[in-house]
C-alpha cells in the first residue's frame, strides 16, 4: 500500500508518499481499505511535532478516513468485509489501509460518500460535543459561533440550526458570510477588529444585540480563542455558556472569575478525543445523528476541494497558511 511514514517531525511538505507493507487485522480492530482522508488543523500540527500528543516516529499520521472493511480482528462484532465505514483514529489515516480500534469505527450510510464522511468526521463530532453534549442546545436557544466558516464552526452552525436554535455566525469576510448563511445561520456578522478592547465593544454593540434586544446569547461556541474569547463573554446573556473548542488565533486566553460570578456565566471545554473513552455511547449516538443529517441532505460536509493522495501534505500547508475555506479531502485513489 501507499502511505506517509514519518521518520522525523518536520514541515508538512518535507514528508513524502511512499510504499509501505500491507496491514493485517488485529484483535479488537477493523482493517479498512481507505478511500478518502479528511484533513484537519491538528493533522498539520501533528506532522510538525506541535500537537499536544506526540507519537514517537516512525509512525503514520492522520485522523479521519472512510472506505470499506477489508477484514476484522478477533472479538469484533457488528462489522464485516465490504461494509462502508468511517473512522477517526489517533494516527494511521494517511495510508491506503487503516487499522482502526473498534471504538473509533462507525457505520457509514450508503447515501454518504467516503469523501463527505471523511471530511465531516472530526469537525462534526467536535461540533456535536460542543453543541449537544456540553452546551445542551435546544430549540429556541440563541447561539453564537465564532470562526463560523471554519470546519468546526460551520458544523456547529448546522447542528445548532437543525436543533431549532437561532444561530449567529461570526466571520471575517463576506465570502465566509455566504458559507455561514448556507450552513443555516440566521445572521452572519462580519467582524474584522482584532484588538481586544475594540473587539469587546463591537461584540457588546452588535453580537449581543443581534436579536433586537440586549438579552444576549444563551450559548457561544468559540473556535478562535485569544481576544475573540474575551469578546465572546460579552455576547452572553443571563446564565450564558461559553464553550471552548479551540484556539485558531494561536493565543490561549484566561477568564477572570469575578466576571463569571457577577454575570452568572459558565465557561467549559469541549474536547473530542476523551469522549471516545469516557462517553462512547454518546459519541456513537451523535455520529449516527449527523451522518443521518448528511444522508438526508439536512447538513453538508462543506468539502470545498479534493486533493490527490500525493498532494496531501501541501493541503496541510495550505491549512496552516489559512488558505482554506470549508474542508479539504484527499482522494486516496487519485494522483496528481
Amino acid at each position: 500500500m501507499h502511505g506517509y511514514l514519518l521518520t522525523a517531525y518536520g514541515p508538512p511538505t518535507s514528508h513524502r508518499l511512499g510504499e509501505l507493507p500491507d496491514l493485517v487485522p488485529a484483535p479488537g480492530h477493523v482493517l479498512i481499505r481507505n478511500e478518502a482522508i479528511g484533513l484537519n488543523y491538528p493533522d498539520a500540527l501533528m506532522v510538525q511535532g506541535k500537537y499536544q500528543k506526540r507519537p514517537e516516529p516512525p509512525f503514520i499520521p492522520g485522523r479521519d478516513c472512510a472506505g470499506t472493511v477489508i477484514a476484522v480482528g478477533d472479538g469484533v462484532e457488528g462489522f464485516r468485509p465490504g461494509d462502508p465505514v468511517v473512522a477517526q483514529v489517533f494516527k494511521g489515516a494517511f495510508a491506503g489501509q487503516v487499522l482502526a480500534p473498534l471504538n473509533r469505527v462507525f457505520a457509514r450510510p450508503a447515501a454518504v460518500s467516503a469523501l463527505d464522511a471523511a471530511g465531516a468526521m472530526t469537525v462534526f463530532n467536535t461540533a456535536y460535543v460542543a453543541v449537544v453534549i456540553r452546551a445542551n442546545v435546544k430549540a429556541g436557544d440563541r447561539v453564537v459561533v465564532t470562526g463560523a466558516a471554519g470546519g468546526v464552526g460551520a458544523a456547529a452552525v448546522q447542528l445548532a440550526a437543525n436543533l431549532g436554535a437561532h444561530v449567529v455566525g461570526v466571520v471575517s469576510s463576506e465570502e465566509k458570510a455566504d458559507l455561514v448563511r448556507q450552513s443555516g445561520a440566521e445572521q452572519a456578522l462580519i467582524v474584522t477588529e482584532r484588538d481586544e478592547e475594540p473587539l469587546k465593544a463591537e461584540f457588546k454593540q452588535r453580537v449581543r444585540r443581534a436579536w433586537g434586544d440586549d438579552r444576549g446569547a444563551n450559548v457561544v461556541i468559540d473556535t478562535v480563542g485569544g481576544a475573540m474569547f474575551q469578546a465572546s463573554l460579552r455576547a452572553l446573556g443571563f446564565a450564558g455558556k461559553l464553550v471552548i473548542v479551540g484556539f485558531a488565533s494561536g493565543e490561549i486566553p484566561a477568564a477572570k472569575a469575578n466576571y463569571l460570578l457577577y454575570n452568572n456565566l459558565c465557561v467549559m471545554g469541549a474536547p473530542l478525543d476523551i469522549h471516545f473513552d469516557e462517553a462512547l455511547d454518546e459519541i456513537r449516538a451523535g455520529t449516527a445523528w449527523w451522518l443521518g443529517l448528511l444522508a438526508e441532505g439536512k447538513a453538508q460536509a462543506n468539502v470545498t476541494a479534493t486533493l490527490p493522495f500525493d498532494r496531501l501534505m501541501q493541503g496541510l500547508q495550505d491549512i496552516l497558511d489559512r488558505k482554506v475555506t470549508g474542508k479539504l479531502v484527499v482522494d486516496v485513489g487519485a494522483r496528481a
